[in-house]
C-alpha cells in the first residue's frame, strides 16, 4: 500500500464517522425538539421559539454530550431567566443591543436570536473559534475576551447583558471585576442577568452528590468560606484561577452594591436549570435604590425543565462516582 493510497483511507474513514457523527446530532436534536414541543407544560410562544430555534451545533461544543433534549432545556430555561428578569423590571430590548458573556458555541445565543430577532447582539468569548461559529450561525458581532475582567473594554453599551455560569468559577475578587465591567457596559435603564450557584450546590456538595470535581480540601474550604464569609471558592486541581464558587444572596447583593449604580429585580433560587441562581440587576439614576421582592421571585424552576425532580448536573454522574470531573461539570451547565 502506497503512502498515497493509506492517505486517501485515512481521508475517507475521517470523513465517514464525521457524516456518521453529524447524522446522529441531527437525529438527536430534532427528536429532542419534538419531545419538547409535546410538553403541554409550554407557552404557545415558547414553542414558536423551539420550531425557530437554530440546531446547528458545532462538533467542538463541549455543552452537547450527546444529550440534545438538555442541550436545549438548558437554552430554553435561560430564555425563560432572561424573560423574567426583563418582566421584573419593566424592560423590554427588542431592537436594542444584547451582549451574551460568555456565549461558548452558542446553546443560549441561539435562543436570545430568535428571542430578539431585530436586536444587535455581541457574543463575547476567549475561543476564537467558537467566536467564529457564532458569528456565522447566529449572525452576531464577535469580541475576543481576555482571562483579566480588569482590563477589559467595549466601545459600547448594552440594553442587556446575560452571564450565565461565569461567576460559578471564578473568585470573590475577580467576581466584582467582573460585575463592575457589566456595570460600566450596562446602558441607561439598562438589565444584566448573572447566575450563580448558592444553597442547592452548597446542600449537594454537603451531601456528596456533586462535588463538581473538587478534592476533599477542596470541597471543604468551599464549604467553610461559603458559611462564613458568604463567598467560598476553591481552584480545581492543577487550575489556578479557575474552579468552583458558591455565593449567598446577602454576599451577592453587597458585591452589587460595591460597585454601584444599579438594583436588584430580581432573585430566582436555583432557577436555571433548577440549579444555579438568577440574579437581575437593572441602572438606576444616582442614590435611587430597588428592593427586590424576594417572596414573590424565589421559586423553583418549572416542572418541565427538570431531570427528576433535579438538575441534570445531578442526574448525570455516572453510578458510584462521587462528584464530576472539571470537564463532567463544564459540559453540562458552563453557558
Amino acid at each position: 500500500m502506497t503512502a498515497v493510497t493509506r492517505l486517501k483511507e485515512t481521508f475517507l474513514a475521517n470523513a465517514y464517522r464525521r457524516v456518521r457523527s453529524w447524522t446522529r446530532v441531527r437525529r438527536d436534536l430534532h427528536g429532542a425538539r419534538r419531545r419538547l414541543l409535546s410538553s403541554p407544560d409550554f407557552t404557545p410562544e415558547e414553542k414558536s421559539l423551539l420550531r425557530r430555534v437554530s440546531l446547528r451545533v458545532h462538533h467542538r461544543d463541549s455543552m452537547y454530550q450527546g444529550d440534545g433534549f438538555h442541550y436545549l432545556s438548558v437554552g430554553l430555561s435561560a430564555n425563560r431567566c432572561i424573560r423574567e428578569a426583563l418582566r421584573s423590571a419593566g424592560k423590554t430590548v427588542q431592537g436594542g443591543s444584547i451582549l451574551d458573556f460568555p456565549s461558548g458555541y452558542g446553546r443560549v445565543l441561539r435562543f436570545l436570536r430568535m428571542e430578539f430577532p431585530d436586536s444587535d447582539i455581541t457574543a463575547a468569548e476567549t475561543d476564537g473559534r467558537a467566536l467564529d461559529f457564532c458569528r456565522r450561525s447566529f449572525d452576531v458581532t464577535p469580541f475576543l475576551s481576555k482571562e483579566r475582567f480588569s482590563v477589559l473594554s467595549l466601545p459600547r453599551q448594552f440594553d442587556l447583558i446575560w452571564c450565565g455560569s461565569l461567576l460559578t468559577h471564578i473568585d470573590e475578587h475577580a467576581a466584582r471585576d467582573l460585575l463592575r465591567f457589566f456595570r460600566e457596559h450596562l446602558s441607561h435603564g439598562g438589565v444584566c442577568v448573572v447566575t450563580t450557584q448558592g444553597r442547592h450546590a452548597m446542600e449537594w456538595i454537603e451531601r456528596q452528590e456533586v462535588t463538581y470535581g473538587l478534592s476533599e480540601n477542596a470541597q471543604q474550604k468551599v464549604l467553610r468560606e461559603f458559611r462564613s464569609q458568604g463567598y467560598g471558592y476553591a481552584d480545581y486541581t492543577h487550575q489556578a484561577g479557575y474552579g468552583i464558587s458558591l455565593v449567598t444572596h446577602e454576599r451577592m447583593r453587597q458585591l452589587a452594591a460595591d460597585v454601584g449604580g444599579w438594583g436588584e429585580t430580581l432573585f430566582w433560587e436555583h432557577g436555571w436549570d433548577n440549579h444555579q441562581d438568577v440574579y437581575a440587576f437593572l441602572d438606576v439614576d444616582g442614590d435611587q435604590v430597588i428592593e427586590s421582592d424576594q417572596k414573590r421571585h424565589t421559586r423553583e424552576a418549572p416542572d418541565h425543565l427538570r431531570v427528576h425532580g433535579t438538575s441534570r448536573v445531578a442526574a448525570s454522574r455516572r453510578p458510584g462516582e462521587r462528584g464530576m470531573s472539571r470537564q463532567g461539570y463544564d459540559l453540562q451547565l458552563a453557558r
